[in-house]
Parts: structure tokens; C-alpha cells; sequence
């Protein structure tokens, strides 16, 4: 075996074993991705619950930025996505 292809076998190993690494680091994070239809009656949404899929209601306050959000998609399917939080910083709305 010459030296060049002994140091192309070492890379390709190399290359390998870090995207596998990776790969692995990626599936460990604590997080979840739901997607769920909103629902949520009229008297309901006057006092700010929200049903999102079939096992978990939702109560915000009313008027707030995440009640007019919920609000609007009412019987729409929404994506959720719940992951740790080891900074505090303050709730926010992406779009």
C-alpha cells in the first residue's frame, strides 16, 4: 500500500467517523416537532382557550400577541416545536 493511498484511507475514515459524530449529536437534542389543528369555540376563545390536536388545551391570556396568533389560525394545522430552553430570554413569535 503506498503512503497516498494510506492517507486517503485515513481521511475517508476521518470524514466518516465526524459526520456520523454529528449525525448522533443531532438525534440527542431534547426537542419535539408536532403539528396540530387549532380549535377552539367562540366562548372559548373570548376567555383564551385553545385546543391544539386532540390532547392538550391551551390557555393564554387574551389580547396577547400568542392569543391573536391562535386566534387567527383556528381551524388551521399548526407545526409546534418544543425544545429546552437553557437560556431564559423572552417568548417570541416567528413567522
Amino acid at each position: 500500500m503506498t503512503v497516498r493511498r494510506a492517507v486517503t484511507v485515513c481521511v475517508s475514515v476521518a470524514i466518516i467517523f465526524f459526520i456520523g459524530l454529528i449525525i448522533g449529536r443531532a438525534t440527542e437534542r431534547d426537542e419535539t416537532t408536532v403539528t396540530v389543528q387549532v380549535s377552539s369555540a367562540d366562548h372559548e376563545l373570548q376567555e383564551g382557550y385553545f385546543t391544539l390536536g386532540d390532547g392538550l388545551t391551551l390557555m393564554v391570556k387574551p389580547g396577547t400577541d400568542l392569543h391573536r396568533f391562535l386566534a387567527r389560525q383556528r381551524g388551521r394545522k399548526v407545526k409546534i416545536s418544543l425544545t429546552e430552553a437553557t437560556i431564559p430570554e423572552l417568548s417570541r413569535l416567528e413567522r
